[in-house]
């Protein structure tokens, strides 16, 4: 129940605090006295769109508190305050303010908790029902009456275990439908199932393949210009008279002859023969690799019918290997469940 109101500069009001108590109120007055201005207020912190000309004049501001006693509203009242994140009641008492000021800025606070009209307007639905020629009446609601009925019985567990059996059976209803298909569908959608998991199993994909085969699909179908070059590097070192290490052989001979008439050149000597080491060394890798280069027209047809089946994989069922596999373990138990 609302047990205090407090109205600040709202239009001839400069400031009033007005107590209820317990039971049946009653305010009375000539007209213009003023009570429409405690009704106007009430409405205002409950959500109601703020007039600026309300302000009372030769003020910047108004503002309007309201305190209810939610002792028979506990459980309700405080889930809605933990659903919209706002402060517990303390003493059972729920407080609303609201002020506005001649600029337009609106504030509006729960237990302190800065929020919103709609906020305002959700609480002022369930705690206040106003009734009058032209007010809106949620009696006429046949959801609200259902409340009022339910809360009167004592029926509120009783309805929340109705209403999670209800969710339930309409959880099992839309699961069975989704199931319950016509024999053409149904036979489609097996077949379809069918192929994509069969297809993605008898791939047999392996963690990082597609870049493996995609670079050694590149060296099978340029092996021939491979081998060419690496045959052209060996002769350019060691292929001819005209080669690096035949040359360098005349070098370190001219270098080996500086040396004696000079023993300064000494260092010009080493530095030959660590450059003739290091084009040995260049010799003997590239011997290595042309050992391996291997042009193999039957493996290189391997190779790009397994990149084409690869590609087909990806273009149908996902952009990688990870993405397919998720794709045929979803299909899998869609499968499972038609069967």
């Amino acid at each position: 129940m609302l047990t205090t109101i407090r109205i600040k500069n709202l239009a001839l009001v400069t400031d009033l605090t007005l107590e209820l108590r317990p039971g049946y109120n009653v305010i009375t007055g000539e007209t213009g006295a003023g009570k429409s201005i405690i009704i106007g207020a009430l409405n205002l912190v409950l959500g109601e769109r703020a007039d600026r000309t309300l302000i009372r004049s030769s003020c910047d501001a108004c503002s309007v508190e309201a305190i209810f006693d939610i002792s028979k509203l506990r459980q309700r009242s405080q889930s809605f305050l933990d659903e919209n994140g706002l402060e517990p009641c303390e003493d059972n008492q729920l407080v609303l303010k609201r002020t506005f000021t001649a600029a337009g800025t609106n504030r509006q606070f729960v237990n302190g908790s800065p929020t919103t009209l709609a906020i305002l307007a959700n609480l002022g639905e369930w705690l206040v029902d106003m009734h009058g020629p032209h007010d809106h009446q949620s009696l006429l609601h046949a959801a609200r009456q259902l409340d009022i009925l339910d809360a009167f019985g004592g029926l509120q567990s009783s309805r929340a275990a109705f209403a999670d059996l209800r969710n339930r059976r309409a959880a099992v209803a839309a699961e069975k439908s989704a199931l319950i298909v016509d024999e053409k569908t149904y036979a489609q959608q097996l077949d379809l199932l069918r192929h994509q998991t069969g297809e993605i199993s008898a791939a047999r994909r392996q963690p990082g393949e597609d870049e493996t085969v995609q670079q050694e699909f590149q060296r099978a179908s340029n092996a021939a210009r491979l081998l060419e070059l690496s045959q052209a590097a060996l002769g350019a070192i060691d292929g001819d008279e005209a080669s690096l290490l035949t040359q360098a052989g005349g070098l370190g001979r001219t270098l080996q002859e500086l040396k004696r008439l000079d023993p300064a050149a000494a260092n010009l000597a080493l530095a030959h023969e660590q450059i003739t080491a290091g084009l040995r060394e260049l010799h003997g890798d590239l011997s290595h690799y042309t050992d391996k280069v291997d042009v193999d027209p039957a493996r290189l047809g391997e190779l790009e019918e397994r990149l084409n089946l690869l590609q087909s994989l990806k273009r149908k069922y996902g952009a990688t290997v990870a993405e397919i596999t998720a794709f045929g373990e979803d299909a899998q138990k869609k499968l499972a469940q038609l069967e």
